[in-house]
């Protein structure tokens, strides 16, 4: 089988053709989610949940609303933790050292000739990544 030249032309001019148009219409939904945010802010009224809800009743999509939704994260503060911790004197039963390896060590046991290049290889497995660039 041989290369077909206009095939693979074709084919590069329809990849970037769809690449620029989906980066223009990415920009676009952008920009209207931005003006439908900002209207949201505006007129938009508090549920029980905490989101902002904007009645829309559209037949043409089907939408009867739209909502700027409320999520709560909780991430634990490690230094206030760590405080609260050691002033309830509870640090042994909450607090557990785990062991880990440190690389830069090992590459020094490498360079003092303690490990072999086979001892590195096996450890730091090569990985090979293709990327597809037009």
């Amino acid at each position: 089988m041989s290369l077909n030249k206009e095939d693979l032309t074709r084919n590069v001019q329809q990849f970037v053709s769809l690449k620029d148009e989906i980066n223009l219409l990415t920009n676009r939904q952008k920009e209207i989610k931005t003006r439908l945010v900002d209207l949201l802010k505006e007129y938009g009224e508090v549920d029980s949940k905490g989101h902002i809800v904007l009645e829309v009743d559209d037949k043409v999509t089907g939408v009867d609303k739209i909502t700027h939704q409320r999520k709560v994260i909780k991430n634990l503060d490690m230094d206030v933790a760590e405080k609260i911790i050691a002033e309830k004197g509870l640090t042994e039963r909450c607090v557990k050292m785990v062991p880990t390896l440190d690389e830069a060590e090992i590459m020094a046991s490498f360079y003092r000739d303690e490990l072999t290049e086979a001892d590195i290889d096996a450890m730091f497995p090569e990985k090979v990544i293709y990327a597809f660039i037009v």
